[in-house]
C-alpha cells in the first residue's frame, strides 16, 4: 500500500468511527505475525487501530468468530481487567471496502518479555483467568465450536509439497513428521474425551496479550476468544506465564499463578493427562498454518513466507520442548497431590 493510500485510508477509518481528525501520521507498532496494529493521533485522543489480515478474514467463518470474540470481551468487560474494541453503529468489527480492522482505546501500558514477568504478575493473570472461567455468559449464543477432535490437519499433504518444491529448508519437518501424526493424535483424542464442557475464555493469554498499567494487568487481543474446557485453558496459560527463555518452566512463577487461579475459585479437579495432551493442539494448529504459508499454498509475499519458514522451525521446536516438559508437569501435578500444604491445594 502505498503512503497516500494508507494516509487515505486511515483518514476513512477515523472519520468512519466518528473520533475525530486525523493529527499525525499512524505508527505501525511492533509485533503481530497475523495481524498489522497501528497508534493514531486524532482530535479526540489517542487509539489503537488493528488491520486485519485479509487472508485471515477470507476464510469463511472468520467475520463471524471475531464479532463473537468482541461479544466475549465486552460481556467479560466489567469482570476482569479487558480491553474491547470500540463499538461503532452496533459492531466492533468494521469494514472500507476490503479492509476490515477494529478500533481500541489507547492504554499507556507495556508488555512485559519474559524476564520480566516475576511471580507477582503470574499470580495476577491467575486470578484473571479463574474470574474469567467463573463468569456467566450463559447469556451469550455463540456459534463457535472448539477444536475439532478430528483433525483435519494435512500432515502427509504438506510432507508431499515439501518433496515436490524441493524446499531442504523444511526437512526437518518430515524427519519429525511421525512425531507430529502422534502429538495430533493425542490432542484429538484429548478433545473427544472433553466434548460438552467449555468455558468461553481469552485462549491466548500470553505475555504479548497483557498490558501493564501501574502494576496492573490490562487483557488485549482478545480475537481468538471461544470456547475451551477450563483445563486445557488453565494448563496452557500457566506454561505462558510460567517459561522462561529457554523454555524451562519456573516453578515459583508456575505455583504463583496456581495460588492466583485457586484464591479467585478456580477449580482444579479435573484430570491432568488430557490437559496435557491437549496441549499440542494450538502448537500443531500454528505449525499447519505456517506450512501453509511457507509452502506457498495461499498467497504470501517473499518476506512471508520466510517469516513463515522460521516459524515452522521454531513451532517443530516448542513442540518438542512441550513433550519435554509433559514429564516435569506430571511429577510437580502427582506432588501437590501427596503434599497437602502445596500451593496446588
Amino acid at each position: 500500500m502505498t503512503t497516500k493510500a494508507n494516509q487515505i485510508l486511515f483518514e476513512n477509518i477515523i472519520k468512519q468511527s466518528k473520533i475525530g481528525q486525523l493529527l499525525t501520521k499512524p505508527t505501525v507498532l511492533s509485533g503481530g505475525l497475523l495481524h498489522q496494529m497501528n497508534q493514531i493521533q486524532t482530535t479526540t485522543g489517542t487509539y489503537a487501530v488493528k488491520l486485519l489480515n485479509p487472508s485471515i478474514l477470507s476464510r469463511p467463518t472468520a467475520r463471524q468468530n471475531f464479532i463473537d470474540s468482541e461479544r466475549i470481551v465486552n460481556a467479560l468487560a466489567g469482570k476482569v481487567s479487558a480491553l474491547p474494541a470500540l463499538t461503532i453503529d452496533g459492531s466492533a468489527l468494521q469494514q472500507i471496502g476490503t479492509h476490515y480492522y477494529l478500533v481500541f482505546p489507547w492504554v499507556d501500558g507495556s508488555i512485559l518479555p519474559i524476564n520480566q514477568v516475576t511471580p507477582s504478575h503470574a499470580e495476577l493473570i491467575g486470578e484473571q483467568l479463574a474470574q474469567i472461567h467463573a463468569a456467566d455468559l450463559s447469556s451469550l449464543t455463540i456459534q463457535q465450536t472448539p477444536a475439532s477432535p478430528e483433525s483435519p490437519l494435512p500432515w502427509d499433504t504438506f510432507a508431499e509439497k515439501i518433496r515436490q518444491q524441493g524446499l531442504t529448508v523444511l526437512e526437518p519437518y518430515l524427519s519429525d513428521l511421525r512425531r507430529i501424526k502422534r502429538w495430533d493424535n493425542e490432542a484429538s483424542s484429548a478433545l473427544k474425551q472433553w466434548r460438552g464442557t467449555s468455558v468461553l475464555s481469552h485462549r491466548d493469554l500470553d505475555a504479548k496479550n497483557v498490558l501493564w498499567k501501574c502494576g496492573a494487568p490490562v487483557l488485549i487481543d482478545w480475537e481468538s476468544a471461544g470456547p475451551i474446557h477450563p483445563m486445557h485453558d488453565f494448563l496452557e496459560t500457566v506454561l505462558y506465564w510460567s517459561l522462561d527463555e529457554q523454555n524451562r518452566v519456573r516453578r515459583n512463577h508456575f505455583e504463583a499463578f496456581v495460588k492466583g487461579y485457586r484464591s479467585a475459585g478456580g477449580r482444579l479437579d479435573y484430570p491432568l493427562e488430557p490437559a496435557l495432551s491437549a496441549g499440542y493442539a494450538s502448537k500443531l494448529g500454528w505449525l499447519a498454518y505456517s506450512l501453509s504459508k511457507a509452502l506457498h499454498l495461499e498467497p504470501v509475499t517473499e518476506k512471508e513466507q520466510q517469516v513463515a519458514v522460521q516459524q515452522v522451525h521454531e513451532t517443530l521446536k516448542a513442540l518438542k520442548d512441550y513433550e519435554a516438559l509433559c514429564p516435569v508437569i506430571k511429577m510437580w501435578w502427582h506432588d501437590s497431590q501427596q503434599n497437602t500444604t502445596s500451593t496446588f491445594q
